[in-house]
């Protein structure tokens, strides 16, 4: 289904008069220099093509549509029209002489075959360029010489015709010849069968193209579909047979794929997970909105993400009023002209298994319409009332995850699994990963406040992904009771024991900082863990002490009044509360916290 899937996407970019997607035969390829050559085949210039990267501001080779690249499945390999200092000139940084000149060789006998009748000037001077290239004079080539250190590193070259504009692969006759000696070497490898994507009898490739720009994946890439275990092969069929997709279909599946693995605006990173996304549809504005809803700002005067690319800003405020009217339970099918809800739309997630392998993480499929929804319920769920004014109005999945990592360790990845089950609840509307939600009690068990560091054990996130689970658990189990506790803000009618805890010990606790305003660290230091579960054991301790706080605060009625208004509903203190119910005192305790400090503010404004 998701090559099916890609193969559509490849079907509907090909139609389209903007696209960029190759054609069958050709791929894009990164190309560091165009070497010019005359009429005769002489060798007068290279041309760097490298480009300024908006993400690091380095140098690197720009995309170019060129002739297919093999699959190299041996060392010796040549290109059409696009090659490496190894084979347009018998020279590189470590190959032996011998290998050199095999490259070389390869090179220009593939180029003899396929321009051998050509008639244009254009592969009359390539092949009278490689008729006359010398490589045991290579490196001699005052040419070469002012590049040498440049183009050994392996860089792709094209060929430039002096005083003409363009490369020469894009030459129609060139293009021409290439097409036909491509349709007449499918069935190179002899074996043909019926396509799993088409449903055609056609030519099967021996192995499929590398997939690149995985996280975590060899910089060359690597196949999506591949075999080298018979233990992984069934019928006594091998390598990529064991699952016959048609040279086409293979082509369209791993060139879009790679051009969605190559394009920020259509991929973003989770956890080790790189995940990319399309809809049926060649317009920009599905990935557009689509990379700003799974990605949205953290601040509003940022409007370039980590990738370095400047968001839409018409798009953007697109997606903040669709999360808007969502969040307020409007509708949003009429929300705009330019996006059909219905159009079918898709989310690949992929990892590396280890360096050599792809896994799938994640495929999910629905209606656009349906994707933004799912989303949009998420930063509901998610939606909770600020502790400071700079937090983001939807919290981004990264910033989630970064929550369950303790602030303290080096290591910024979490758990490969948690962050893959994570994004299918968030895409299915499913259950929030119980795992997820037990790794953020324990951080805030585990972590303890440190103003200096920026820690903070019960933080605006965290609190909201406590607020998340547990109202998506209550609505999907239809539990009202268990809804009224899970507000956006402080619910002071709510007689829940559990949130009524949380509630009076952030009350015990600004008594003790209005007695002691300079205090380092407070009771939540020492007893919010135990406090949270076993409340039976920690509170009469608590109030004690609270006791001996207000005796000499100058809010003693103040701190009374709260702490009998809570104490008042509190018909006993538990024995021992579940992980679910000691994250409903967490948030009850924030909800009070934020709501005292609300307080205190207005009355410093006033």
């Amino acid at each position: 289904m998701i090559i099916q899937a890609l193969n559509r996407y490849y079907q509907i970019l090909a139609e389209s008069n903007n696209s960029q997607i190759p054609s069958y035969g050709y791929c894009n390829a990164r190309v560091g220099f165009a070497l010019v050559i005359s009429e005769d085949g002489e060798l007068l210039d290279l041309i760097s093509l490298k480009e300024t990267a908006e993400k690091n501001k380095k140098l690197i080779s720009k995309f170019l549509i060129v002739p297919e690249q093999k699959v190299k499945s041996s060392n010796i390999s040549a290109n059409f029209m696009c090659g490496n200092s190894k084979y347009i000139f018998g020279i590189d940084k470590n190959s032996k002489p011998a290998i050199l000149e095999k490259a070389f060789k390869a090179s220009k006998e593939l180029h003899l075959q396929i321009l051998n009748n050509a008639k244009g000037k254009p592969a009359k001077a390539i092949l009278a360029f490689l008729n006359k290239w010398n490589i045991k004079e290579a490196k001699n080539n005052e040419v070469l010489k002012k590049y040498m250190q440049d183009i050994i590193k392996g860089d792709n070259l094209v060929f430039k015709l002096d005083g003409e504009i363009g490369y020469l692969h894009d030459d129609s006759e060139i293009k021409k010849l290439w097409e036909v000696y491509i349709a007449n070497s499918e069935d190179e490898d002899g074996i043909k069968g019926q396509c799993l994507v088409t449903g055609e009898i056609a030519f099967i490739p021996r192995l499929h193209p590398r997939i690149k720009n995985i996280k975590g994946i060899f910089t060359g890439g690597t196949p999506l579909v591949s075999f080298n275990e018979s233990a992984y092969e069934s019928y006594g069929k091998e390598k990529s047979y064991n699952s016959p997709t048609s040279k086409k279909a293979t082509f369209a599946y791993t060139t879009v794929l790679n051009q969605l693995l190559s394009n920020q605006r259509q991929k973003i990173h989770i956890g080790d997970t790189t995940t990319v996304f399309w809809a049926e549809s060649p317009q920009d504005i599905y990935p557009n909105f689509a990379a700003i809803l799974l990605n949205p700002s953290i601040y509003e005067e940022k409007k370039i993400d980590s990738n370095r690319y400047e968001r839409d800003q018409k798009t953007e405020s697109l997606v903040k009023d669709v999360l808007f009217r969502i969040k307020k339970g409007m509708i949003i099918n009429d929300f705009t002209d330019k996006i059909d809800m219905k159009t079918k739309f898709y989310i690949l997630g992929l990892s590396a298994a280890n360096k050599a392998r792809i896994t799938v993480r994640y495929f999910f499929s629905d209606t656009f319409g349906g994707f933004v929804e799912k989303v949009a319920q998420h930063y509901k769920d998610m939606e909770l009332v600020k502790d400071f004014s700079n937090r983001p109005d939807n919290i981004p999945i990264w910033m989630l995850l970064k929550e369950i990592i303790s602030p303290k360790s080096k290591d910024n990845n979490t758990v490969p699994l948690l962050a893959g089950s994570l994004m299918r609840s968030i895409i299915n509307g499913h259950l929030y990963p119980v795992s997820f939600f037990n790794a953020t009690i324990g951080r805030i068990k585990r972590d303890v406040d440190d103003k200096d560091n920026k820690i903070n054990r019960l933080n605006y996130i965290r609190a909201a992904i406590i607020k998340a689970y547990l109202i998506r658990k209550a609505r999907i189990q239809n539990n009202e009771n268990l809804k009224e506790v899970l507000s956006v803000s402080l619910n002071e009618k709510t007689t829940n024991v559990e949130y009524l805890l949380g509630r009076l010990f952030a009350v015990l606790e600004k008594a003790q900082q209005d007695t002691n305003p300079d205090l380092n660290k407070t009771i939540k230091d020492r007893y919010f863990s135990s406090a949270s579960a076993t409340p039976a054991v920690i509170f009469p301790i608590l109030l004690k002490l609270t006791q001996h706080h207000i005796a000499k605060s100058d809010y003693k009625y103040v701190a009374e009044k709260r702490i009998s208004e809570i104490m008042n509903q509190i018909n006993e203190f538990p024995f021992y509360l579940t992980l679910e119910k000691q994250g409903i005192f967490a948030l009850g305790y924030y909800h009070q916290r934020v709501a005292l400090f609300q307080k205190s503010n207005k009355r410093e404004e006033e």
